[in-house]
Protein backbone atom coordinates (compact mmCIF):
# COMPACT_ATOMS: atom_id res chain seq x y z
CA UNK A 1 0.00 0.00 0.00
CA UNK A 2 1.13 3.39 -0.58
CA UNK A 3 1.92 5.74 2.50
CA UNK A 4 1.04 8.74 1.97
CA UNK A 5 2.49 12.19 2.78
CA UNK A 6 2.97 12.87 6.59
CA UNK A 7 -0.08 14.71 7.88
CA UNK A 8 -2.44 13.98 5.33
CA UNK A 9 -3.44 10.30 6.26
CA UNK A 10 -6.90 9.52 7.22
CA UNK A 11 -8.67 7.18 9.35
CA UNK A 12 -8.88 4.67 6.49
CA UNK A 13 -5.63 4.89 6.01
CA UNK A 14 -4.69 3.91 9.17
CA UNK A 15 -7.44 1.18 9.42
CA UNK A 16 -5.82 -0.42 6.70
CA UNK A 17 -2.57 -0.35 7.54
CA UNK A 18 -3.37 -1.72 10.82
CA UNK A 19 -5.32 -4.13 9.00
CA UNK A 20 -8.61 -3.51 10.91
CA UNK A 21 -12.20 -1.83 10.59
CA UNK A 22 -12.07 1.96 10.34
CA UNK A 23 -14.81 1.12 13.67
CA UNK A 24 -12.14 -0.34 15.35
CA UNK A 25 -9.54 2.07 14.82
CA UNK A 26 -11.54 5.36 15.48
CA UNK A 27 -12.54 3.55 18.89
CA UNK A 28 -8.64 2.61 19.50
CA UNK A 29 -7.99 6.00 19.00
CA UNK A 30 -10.13 7.70 20.55
CA UNK A 31 -9.73 5.63 23.70
CA UNK A 32 -13.64 4.97 24.00
CA UNK A 33 -15.32 1.20 23.49
CA UNK A 34 -13.65 -1.73 23.55
CA UNK A 35 -10.08 -2.80 21.86
CA UNK A 36 -8.09 -5.16 22.72
CA UNK A 37 -4.52 -4.22 23.60
CA UNK A 38 -3.00 -6.08 20.83
CA UNK A 39 -5.12 -3.87 18.52
CA UNK A 40 -4.72 -0.83 20.23
CA UNK A 41 -0.89 -1.47 19.91
CA UNK A 42 -1.47 -2.18 16.08
CA UNK A 43 -3.74 0.99 15.56
CA UNK A 44 -1.48 3.28 17.08
CA UNK A 45 1.77 2.07 15.70
CA UNK A 46 -0.01 2.49 12.25
CA UNK A 47 -1.02 6.31 13.12
CA UNK A 48 2.57 6.96 13.84
CA UNK A 49 3.74 5.52 10.99
CA UNK A 50 0.94 7.07 8.95
CA UNK A 51 1.54 10.85 10.73
CA UNK A 52 -1.88 10.81 11.30
CA UNK A 53 -3.69 13.65 12.83
CA UNK A 54 -7.17 12.45 13.69
CA UNK A 55 -10.12 15.11 13.80
CA UNK A 56 -11.22 15.93 17.66
CA UNK A 57 -14.51 16.96 16.71
CA UNK A 58 -15.04 13.77 14.60
CA UNK A 59 -13.69 11.72 17.70
CA UNK A 60 -16.07 14.20 20.21
CA UNK A 61 -18.90 12.99 17.77
CA UNK A 62 -17.97 9.31 17.91
CA UNK A 63 -17.45 9.26 21.69
CA UNK A 64 -19.36 11.64 23.42
CA UNK A 65 -15.96 13.63 24.76
CA UNK A 66 -13.93 16.16 23.83
CA UNK A 67 -11.06 15.76 26.19
CA UNK A 68 -11.79 19.12 26.60
CA UNK A 69 -12.66 21.53 29.63
CA UNK A 70 -13.59 25.47 29.62
CA UNK A 71 -11.96 27.48 32.34
CA UNK A 72 -14.15 30.85 32.95
CA UNK A 73 -12.08 33.59 35.11
CA UNK A 74 -12.27 37.23 35.55
CA UNK A 75 -8.89 38.27 35.05
CA UNK A 76 -6.19 36.40 34.18
CA UNK A 77 -3.25 39.17 34.72
CA UNK A 78 -4.01 38.87 38.87
CA UNK A 79 -1.79 36.97 40.40
CA UNK A 80 -4.71 34.59 42.03
CA UNK A 81 -6.23 33.35 39.16
CA UNK A 82 -3.60 32.40 36.76
CA UNK A 83 -1.53 30.28 39.74
CA UNK A 84 -5.18 29.07 39.90
CA UNK A 85 -5.25 28.24 36.12
CA UNK A 86 -1.80 26.69 36.28
CA UNK A 87 -3.29 24.33 38.52
CA UNK A 88 -5.82 23.40 36.74
CA UNK A 89 -3.93 22.83 33.66
CA UNK A 90 -1.37 20.88 35.17
CA UNK A 91 -4.61 18.15 36.60
CA UNK A 92 -5.91 18.87 33.31
CA UNK A 93 -3.06 17.47 31.58
CA UNK A 94 -1.88 14.95 33.73
CA UNK A 95 -5.65 13.67 32.91
CA UNK A 96 -5.51 13.43 29.52
CA UNK A 97 -7.29 16.93 29.36
CA UNK A 98 -6.98 19.97 27.45
CA UNK A 99 -7.42 23.51 28.70
CA UNK A 100 -9.57 26.41 26.78
CA UNK A 101 -9.12 29.38 28.93
CA UNK A 102 -11.24 32.37 28.60
CA UNK A 103 -10.86 35.71 30.27
CA UNK A 104 -13.95 38.11 31.16
CA UNK A 105 -12.79 41.41 32.79
CA UNK A 106 -15.62 41.00 35.33
CA UNK A 107 -17.79 41.44 32.61
CA UNK A 108 -21.25 39.46 32.86
CA UNK A 109 -21.99 39.55 29.34
CA UNK A 110 -18.31 38.46 28.28
CA UNK A 111 -18.93 35.17 31.10
CA UNK A 112 -22.24 34.41 29.40
CA UNK A 113 -20.37 34.68 25.58
CA UNK A 114 -17.79 32.85 26.61
CA UNK A 115 -19.79 29.50 28.40
CA UNK A 116 -21.85 29.70 25.16
CA UNK A 117 -18.77 29.60 22.81
CA UNK A 118 -17.74 26.45 25.80
CA UNK A 119 -20.83 24.49 25.00
CA UNK A 120 -20.65 24.67 21.32
CA UNK A 121 -17.30 23.55 21.50
CA UNK A 122 -18.54 20.23 23.07
CA UNK A 123 -16.20 20.78 25.90
CA UNK A 124 -16.63 17.84 28.68
CA UNK A 125 -17.42 20.36 31.47
CA UNK A 126 -16.25 23.97 33.09
CA UNK A 127 -14.59 25.88 35.90
CA UNK A 128 -16.20 29.21 36.01
CA UNK A 129 -14.97 32.43 38.23
CA UNK A 130 -17.95 34.00 37.75
CA UNK A 131 -18.38 37.83 38.30
CA UNK A 132 -22.18 37.92 39.34
CA UNK A 133 -23.95 36.42 42.42
CA UNK A 134 -27.48 36.87 41.18
CA UNK A 135 -26.74 37.25 36.96
CA UNK A 136 -26.61 33.44 36.79
CA UNK A 137 -28.99 32.11 33.94
CA UNK A 138 -26.19 30.52 31.94
CA UNK A 139 -24.65 28.94 34.98
CA UNK A 140 -27.99 27.06 35.87
CA UNK A 141 -28.48 26.34 31.88
CA UNK A 142 -25.14 24.22 32.50
CA UNK A 143 -26.12 22.79 35.56
CA UNK A 144 -29.87 21.55 33.43
CA UNK A 145 -28.14 20.21 30.67
CA UNK A 146 -26.08 18.04 33.04
CA UNK A 147 -22.79 18.84 32.10
CA UNK A 148 -19.94 18.97 35.05
CA UNK A 149 -19.28 22.81 36.52
CA UNK A 150 -17.51 24.00 39.42
CA UNK A 151 -17.50 27.30 40.68
CA UNK A 152 -14.21 28.78 41.57
CA UNK A 153 -13.80 30.98 44.60
CA UNK A 154 -17.10 32.96 43.87
CA UNK A 155 -20.43 31.68 44.47
CA UNK A 156 -23.24 32.85 42.46
CA UNK A 157 -26.41 32.44 44.17
CA UNK A 158 -29.06 29.64 43.48
CA UNK A 159 -26.91 27.67 41.21
CA UNK A 160 -26.51 24.27 43.39
CA UNK A 161 -23.19 22.60 41.95
CA UNK A 162 -19.53 21.89 43.11
CA UNK A 163 -17.71 25.02 44.56
CA UNK A 164 -13.93 25.13 45.40
CA UNK A 165 -13.12 28.07 47.52
CA UNK A 166 -11.89 29.35 50.92
CA UNK A 167 -13.56 30.69 53.70
CA UNK A 168 -13.66 34.83 52.99
CA UNK A 169 -15.89 35.94 55.60
CA UNK A 170 -13.39 34.20 58.92
CA UNK A 171 -10.24 35.55 57.09
CA UNK A 172 -11.38 38.81 57.07
CA UNK A 173 -12.64 38.14 60.74
CA UNK A 174 -9.38 36.93 61.48
CA UNK A 175 -7.16 40.18 60.07
CA UNK A 176 -10.13 42.65 61.83
CA UNK A 177 -9.59 40.79 65.63
CA UNK A 178 -5.76 41.06 64.49
CA UNK A 179 -5.95 45.10 63.64
CA UNK A 180 -8.12 45.11 66.64
CA UNK A 181 -5.90 43.44 69.27
CA UNK A 182 -2.68 45.68 68.13
CA UNK A 183 -4.75 49.20 69.32
CA UNK A 184 -6.55 49.92 65.70
CA UNK A 185 -9.64 51.69 66.29
CA UNK A 186 -10.11 53.28 63.03
CA UNK A 187 -9.65 50.75 60.00
CA UNK A 188 -10.53 51.57 56.24
CA UNK A 189 -11.11 48.64 53.72
CA UNK A 190 -10.35 49.66 49.97
CA UNK A 191 -11.59 47.07 47.36
CA UNK A 192 -12.58 47.25 43.47
CA UNK A 193 -16.33 47.13 43.92
CA UNK A 194 -18.70 49.96 41.80
CA UNK A 195 -20.77 50.61 44.84
CA UNK A 196 -20.27 53.70 46.54
CA UNK A 197 -19.63 53.45 50.49
CA UNK A 198 -23.27 54.83 50.70
CA UNK A 199 -24.48 51.64 49.10
CA UNK A 200 -21.86 48.99 50.94
CA UNK A 201 -23.26 50.95 54.38
CA UNK A 202 -26.48 50.09 53.61
CA UNK A 203 -26.30 46.43 52.69
CA UNK A 204 -26.61 46.76 49.27
CA UNK A 205 -25.90 43.53 47.38
CA UNK A 206 -22.59 42.93 46.40
CA UNK A 207 -22.07 41.39 42.59
CA UNK A 208 -19.13 39.03 43.70
CA UNK A 209 -19.42 36.61 47.14
CA UNK A 210 -15.85 36.89 48.13
CA UNK A 211 -16.53 40.91 48.67
CA UNK A 212 -19.49 40.70 49.88
CA UNK A 213 -18.55 38.16 52.67
CA UNK A 214 -15.20 40.78 53.45
CA UNK A 215 -17.60 43.90 53.43
CA UNK A 216 -20.09 41.95 56.13
CA UNK A 217 -16.94 40.45 57.92
CA UNK A 218 -15.52 43.63 58.47
CA UNK A 219 -18.93 45.34 59.45
CA UNK A 220 -19.27 42.87 62.07
CA UNK A 221 -16.25 42.82 63.60
CA UNK A 222 -15.58 45.95 63.85
CA UNK A 223 -19.56 46.64 65.45
CA UNK A 224 -18.82 43.72 67.87
CA UNK A 225 -15.32 45.93 68.88
CA UNK A 226 -17.28 49.53 68.97
CA UNK A 227 -14.34 50.73 66.65
CA UNK A 228 -14.22 53.25 63.87
CA UNK A 229 -14.63 51.73 60.05
CA UNK A 230 -15.17 53.00 56.49
CA UNK A 231 -15.45 51.13 53.33
CA UNK A 232 -13.95 53.18 50.41
CA UNK A 233 -14.63 51.68 46.83
CA UNK A 234 -13.66 52.46 43.49
CA UNK A 235 -10.33 51.12 43.10
CA UNK A 236 -10.80 49.88 39.38
CA UNK A 237 -7.11 50.66 38.57
CA UNK A 238 -3.75 51.11 39.79
CA UNK A 239 -4.20 55.20 38.75
CA UNK A 240 -7.53 55.60 40.79
CA UNK A 241 -5.90 53.61 44.39
CA UNK A 242 -3.55 55.76 44.21
CA UNK A 243 -5.47 58.79 43.95
CA UNK A 244 -7.99 57.26 46.38
CA UNK A 245 -5.22 56.77 48.74
CA UNK A 246 -3.26 59.84 48.25
CA UNK A 247 -6.57 61.46 49.38
CA UNK A 248 -6.98 59.90 52.71
CA UNK A 249 -4.19 60.84 53.49
CA UNK A 250 -4.45 64.38 53.37
CA UNK A 251 -7.36 64.14 56.20
CA UNK A 252 -7.27 65.94 59.26
CA UNK A 253 -7.85 62.28 60.75
CA UNK A 254 -7.33 59.30 58.79
CA UNK A 255 -7.30 55.70 59.36
CA UNK A 256 -4.86 53.78 61.38
CA UNK A 257 -4.64 50.47 58.94
CA UNK A 258 -6.43 49.74 55.60
CA UNK A 259 -7.30 46.97 54.35
CA UNK A 260 -6.88 45.93 50.84
CA UNK A 261 -9.08 43.83 49.27
CA UNK A 262 -6.56 42.37 46.26
CA UNK A 263 -2.90 42.60 46.06
CA UNK A 264 -3.40 44.79 42.96
CA UNK A 265 -4.86 46.81 45.27
CA UNK A 266 -2.40 46.65 48.03
CA UNK A 267 0.41 47.65 45.40
CA UNK A 268 -0.43 51.45 44.48
CA UNK A 269 -2.04 51.66 48.01
CA UNK A 270 1.83 51.26 49.12
CA UNK A 271 3.30 53.22 46.88
CA UNK A 272 0.95 56.08 47.46
CA UNK A 273 1.76 56.14 51.23
CA UNK A 274 5.32 56.46 50.54
CA UNK A 275 5.22 58.63 47.19
CA UNK A 276 3.29 61.22 50.26
CA UNK A 277 6.33 61.10 51.94
CA UNK A 278 5.04 58.80 55.10
CA UNK A 279 5.92 55.27 55.67
CA UNK A 280 4.55 51.57 56.52
CA UNK A 281 3.59 51.19 59.03
CA UNK A 282 4.23 54.32 61.18
CA UNK A 283 2.12 56.50 59.53
CA UNK A 284 -0.55 53.95 57.95
CA UNK A 285 -0.77 50.12 58.47
CA UNK A 286 -1.19 48.14 55.61
CA UNK A 287 -2.98 44.15 55.43
CA UNK A 288 -4.19 42.60 52.33
CA UNK A 289 -6.82 39.87 51.66
CA UNK A 290 -5.03 38.11 49.18
CA UNK A 291 -1.02 37.35 49.27
CA UNK A 292 1.87 37.90 46.18
CA UNK A 293 5.58 37.52 45.94
CA UNK A 294 5.76 40.99 46.02
CA UNK A 295 4.55 41.29 50.00
CA UNK A 296 7.83 39.10 50.69
CA UNK A 297 10.47 41.82 49.08
CA UNK A 298 8.66 44.98 49.99
CA UNK A 299 10.06 47.02 53.24
CA UNK A 300 8.43 46.13 55.17
CA UNK A 301 6.93 43.10 54.19
CA UNK A 302 3.03 43.26 54.08
CA UNK A 303 1.10 41.27 56.29
CA UNK A 304 -1.54 39.43 54.83
CA UNK A 305 -4.16 36.40 54.01
CA UNK A 306 -2.61 33.79 51.86
CA UNK A 307 -4.80 31.78 50.23
CA UNK A 308 -3.21 27.98 48.53
CA UNK A 309 -4.80 29.44 45.39
CA UNK A 310 -2.35 26.55 43.04
CA UNK A 311 -4.08 23.67 45.15
CA UNK A 312 -7.65 25.70 44.83
CA UNK A 313 -7.03 25.41 41.05
CA UNK A 314 -5.99 21.77 40.86
CA UNK A 315 -8.61 20.81 43.50
CA UNK A 316 -11.25 22.35 40.73
CA UNK A 317 -9.89 20.72 38.20
CA UNK A 318 -9.70 17.26 40.07
CA UNK A 319 -13.32 17.77 40.81
CA UNK A 320 -14.31 18.62 37.95
CA UNK A 321 -12.50 15.63 36.11
CA UNK A 322 -14.04 13.20 38.77
CA UNK A 323 -17.53 14.38 37.67
CA UNK A 324 -16.78 13.70 33.74
CA UNK A 325 -15.76 10.56 34.89
CA UNK A 326 -18.51 9.52 37.06
CA UNK A 327 -16.21 9.16 40.13
CA UNK A 328 -16.50 12.55 41.84
CA UNK A 329 -16.91 13.40 45.73
CA UNK A 330 -20.46 12.87 47.88
CA UNK A 331 -19.75 16.75 48.61
CA UNK A 332 -20.20 19.70 46.54
CA UNK A 333 -18.26 22.31 49.07
CA UNK A 334 -14.74 22.42 48.86
CA UNK A 335 -13.67 24.54 51.31
CA UNK A 336 -9.60 24.68 51.45
CA UNK A 337 -7.83 26.60 54.26
CA UNK A 338 -6.36 29.82 53.75
CA UNK A 339 -3.27 31.25 55.94
CA UNK A 340 -2.55 34.66 57.91
CA UNK A 341 0.94 35.77 57.89
CA UNK A 342 2.02 38.06 59.95
CA UNK A 343 4.70 40.40 58.92
CA UNK A 344 6.18 44.19 59.32
CA UNK A 345 3.30 46.22 58.06
CA UNK A 346 1.09 46.80 61.00
CA UNK A 347 1.53 48.97 64.05
CA UNK A 348 1.19 47.94 67.93
CA UNK A 349 -0.19 51.66 68.15
CA UNK A 350 1.26 51.49 71.52
CA UNK A 351 5.00 50.78 70.59
CA UNK A 352 4.71 53.39 67.78
CA UNK A 353 3.56 56.12 69.80
CA UNK A 354 6.27 55.71 72.01
CA UNK A 355 9.09 55.31 68.95
CA UNK A 356 7.59 58.37 67.66
CA UNK A 357 7.91 60.11 70.35
CA UNK A 358 11.91 59.25 71.78
CA UNK A 359 12.86 59.00 67.83
CA UNK A 360 11.43 62.14 65.59
CA UNK A 361 8.85 64.23 67.71
CA UNK A 362 6.09 63.10 64.77
CA UNK A 363 2.99 62.41 66.18
CA UNK A 364 1.64 58.85 65.73
CA UNK A 365 -1.09 57.58 63.36
CA UNK A 366 -4.23 58.66 63.83
CA UNK A 367 -6.75 56.21 65.55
Amino acid sequence: MEVKRHGTATLMDVARLAGVSRSTAARALGKYGSVSPELQAMVSAAAEALGYRGNALARSVSSGRSHTIGVVVSDIENPHFSRAVRGMTDVAKAGGFDVILANTDENIDAERAAVQVFLDKRVDGLIVASTSRSDSAHLLDVVSMGRPLVLFDRRPENVVTDWVGTDSFADARTVMEYLIGKGHTSIAFLSATTKTPEQLEAGSPLPISTIADRVRAIRHSALEAGIDYEFISGAMSAQLTQEIVTSLLHRPVKPSAIIASYSRIALPAFQAIHAAGLSVPDDLSLVCLDDTEWMTVSCPEVTAISAPTYQMGMKAAEVLLGRINGTGPVEHDHLLPASFIERGSVADLSQLHLTHSAKSGRPPAQA
